[in-house]
Formats: C-alpha cells, sequence, structure tokens
C-alpha cells in the first residue's frame, strides 16, 4: 500500500519514520523538495502533478491544513482523503470552527464574528478584555491582536476576524485523540503545555484529564473522524475548554515518540489504514522542548545528550530563522517532576536567558 502525504514537513517526514515499519510506501507532494518529508519519501509530486499523486496513492492524507486545494478536492472525489474534507475547511476559517464547535455543543469561549475593523471595534464592547485573530490563515500565534473596549491596535489588516472573549485559564493543555474507519477511539494521555507568544516552548505528559477527553469524543464524533487530531485546551476553573483544534498529527503530541506505547505517528497511520488502533499507555513521564531558530552543532548535540533520558530529533531545515520550529528534545524520567527539570536545563543549553529573542516576529 502507497499512503500519500499531502504537504512535506516534519510532520511528514515523522509520520514516513514511523509509517515504514507497518511497511507502506509513501508519496509526499509539495511545492518545496528541500522538506524533509519529501527527501525521505518513496517519490515526490509538484502541485501541478497532484492527479498522478492521487492516483499512485491508495490513501491520501495531509500534515498541514493550507495546501493546495486541486489535491485535496481530487483526493477526496476518488474516495481517498482521510480526514475528509470538512475537518480542513473548518480549520481554514477560524470562523467556521468556532461555529461549528458551538453548535455541537462543545466548550468554547464567547466569540463573535465580524467582517471589518469597524465592526470589530463596535464588538469590542461587548468585552473586558479580547483577542481578535484572522479568520484566515494564522498559527503560532501569528494574526493575533489584543483588543479593549472600543480600542483596537494600530496597523491591523482589513479582514474577517474572530473577536473572542480572554479567558483566564489556569493552564494549557491538549489531547492526541484517534479515530479508527470503524469508528473506534483512543486517546493519548494529555499533556501540559506551556506557550510563549504564541509558540509551543515545551509540554509534560501526564496532565490530570480534567474531561478533556470526554469533550475530545464527542468532537471526532460530530466530525466522523478518521485518523490522529490533536485538540488544544485552556483549563478554567478546573474545567476543559477547547482553544483549537489541528485535524492532523499535532507538535503537542511528539512526546509519544520516546514515552508511549505507540507514538501519535504510527497511531495516525493505522487509523487511515485499517489497522488496529490500540489504547495507548504512558510508559513514562515524557515531554518535549522545541529547538526553535537556532543552528544544532555538535557542542549542542553533545549538551543536549549529556542529560539523561533525551533524544534528539532535527528536520534538517536550512534557515534557522527567528520563530522556525528546525527540531525538538525528547525527554523522560521518572516522574513530571524529574521532566521538569531536565526540561529546565534543556532550555538554558538551548536559549540561557534569552529564549524570547528566538521567538520574535521578524
Amino acid at each position: 500500500m502507497n499512503i500519500g502525504i499531502i504537504g512535506g514537513g516534519q510532520l511528514g517526514w515523522m509520520m514516513i519514520l514511523e509509517g515504514r515499519k507497518l511497511g507502506y510506501g509513501f508519496n509526499c507532494i509539495d511545492s518545496d523538495f528541500s522538506k524533509p518529508g519529501v527527501r525521505i519519501a518513496d517519490r515526490g509530486y509538484a502541485y501541478d502533478q497532484y492527479r498522478d499523486f492521487v492516483d499512485s496513492s491508495d490513501i491520501v492524507t495531509y500534515e498541514f491544513e493550507h495546501v493546495d486545494d486541486r489535491v485535496l478536492e481530487y483526493a477526496d472525489s476518488c474516495g481517498k482523503l482521510r480526514p475528509g474534507m470538512l475537518p480542513i475547511k473548518l480549520k481554514r476559517d477560524r470562523s467556521l470552527e468556532k461555529e461549528f464547535l458551538q453548535d455541537a455543543g462543545l466548550p468554547v469561549a464567547p466569540f463573535t464574528v465580524v467582517n471589518s475593523l469597524e465592526e470589530l471595534r463596535k464588538a469590542s464592547w461587548a468585552y473586558n478584555r479580547s483577542i481578535a485573530k484572522s479568520a484566515i490563515g494564522g498559527y503560532d500565534g501569528k494574526g493575533q491582536y489584543p483588543v479593549s473596549p472600543g480600542m483596537i491596535p494600530e496597523g491591523m489588516p482589513h479582514g474577517k476576524y474572530v473577536l473572542e472573549e480572554f479567558v483566564d485559564f489556569s493552564e494549557e493543555a491538549s489531547v492526541i485523540a484517534s479515530r479508527d474507519i470503524h469508528g473506534k477511539m483512543a486517546f493519548h494521555t494529555a499533556s501540559l503545555n506551556v506557550n510563549m507568544n504564541g509558540m509551543l516552548v515545551y509540554n509534560i505528559a501526564p496532565f490530570h484529564d480534567k474531561g478533556m477527553k470526554d469533550v475530545s469524543r464527542k468532537l471526532l464524533e460530530k466530525l466522523d473522524y478518521t485518523g490522529v487530531m490533536g485538540i488544544e485546551f485552556f483549563i478554567r476553573n478546573g474545567k476543559p475548554m477547547i482553544n483549537e483544534f489541528s485535524p492532523r498529527v499535532h507538535n503537542s503530541g511528539h512526546h509519544t515518540l520516546l514515552g508511549s506505547s505507540i507514538s501519535q505517528f504510527e497511531q495516525h497511520v493505522r487509523a487511515i489504514a485499517g489497522l488496529p488502533v490500540p489504547d495507548p499507555v504512558l510508559l513514562s513521564a515524557s515531554g518535549i522542548v522545541n529547538i526553535i531558530g537556532r543552528a544544532l552543532n555538535k557542542d549542542l548535540k553533545n549538551k543536549i545528550l549529556q542529560i539523561p533520558g533525551t533524544q534528539i530529533y532535527w528536520y534538517g531545515k536550512d534557515n534557522a530563522k527567528k520563530r522556525r520550529k528546525v527540531g525538538h528534545v525528547n525527554v523522560v524520567a521518572n516522574s513530571a517532576g524529574e521532566v521538569k527539570e531536565r526540561i529546565d536545563e534543556l532550555i538554558g543549553i538551548l536559549y540561557g536567558e534569552r529564549i524570547l529573542e528566538f521567538l520574535e516576529y521578524s
């Protein structure tokens, strides 16, 4: 069987690395053949070759939402696209995602959809504090603006926005959820996520569920979903509220590569291919530290790997600029507290006291 991956980034790269254990071949389509997933695929395709890509693949999946519509639509018309078109349509317009979640009765922050800056200014009076998020595009904190009643930041581009009430949360967390072609669901142990300037810096599992699996189960059912999904939550007053979902393998699930009985990547391949999808077991307290905006040399490798329970995943990207994820470090230990100690040491090695400089917008 050949599995086609739309998008050639690191998520596709890790999916191929894990999926080869099952004996599958992999095609990859992207506009840039230097990306890590394309480089290790059995065959790479340009987007103009989308028909050949789909025809030569038995199943087609995606590792990113913002990809060429032609390949998505053709794969869907051939009955090969897993997950299907609905999740990706929702993710391409944040307003549709929020409305879907609200209509499904799932917990989300109060929000208002606006189509202009004037509408945004008027809507801002409904909230003491709020965040305006671009409806189209934007990830890793891009396209987000703090808003006060009657006041919006200067220089905001015109467009459609989702204005969300500011959530005074105690923690951010996520669940990696999966659903196979028969509707069986499974869930990796939840993780605590620490974000800075809109980007995930590190996470730690286990984290108390707090009802996140129940919410995730309802979302998978509502979408009639097939595959792995990353679902991010705010925890407020001990209860979960969906921030957003990603219809694919997710950065917050990378800890499963070392700490769990099955990685999120193998789980996704199994789910879309019709293989048994097990209930994952957390074998060890685990977490990751993202490597953002810096190069990797021998000295840095030595310092990282001297810390017990560490494993480097380097994505092979050429340009280590600010806010660009170029790798991550997996960490395992005997307890979540010990994982946190090792993560603190790793952050010191990677960034010192300058971590926010690596997260600045260029």
